[in-house]
């Protein structure tokens, strides 16, 4: 596992289209987000790349990452 964190918009949606994910928020909720990739929940309502970008900044989210070709590792938590 090669971790690392990712702020950079381009780079978040180069991840994300590397691993056919799409970005989800938990419903009722700002900040639950998360990346799914083929199982989908309702739980969640599918965002927008743009959507997903702005609540990250807003909420001052980071994504941490596995960043080896074919992994999709993830996790989306507030930066202090």
């Amino acid at each position: 596992m090669s971790l690392r964190i990712i702020l950079n918009p381009q780079q978040i949606q180069n991840w994300i289209a590397e691993r056919h994910g799409t970005p989800v928020r938990r419903r009722g909720s700002e900040t639950d987000l998360e990346i799914q990739f083929d199982k989908r929940s309702d739980e969640y309502e599918l965002i927008t790349f743009d959507e997903l970008i702005e609540a990250m900044k807003f909420h001052r989210l980071v994504m941490l990452v596995d960043q080896e070709p074919g992994k999709m590792f993830h996790r989306i938590y507030q930066h202090s």
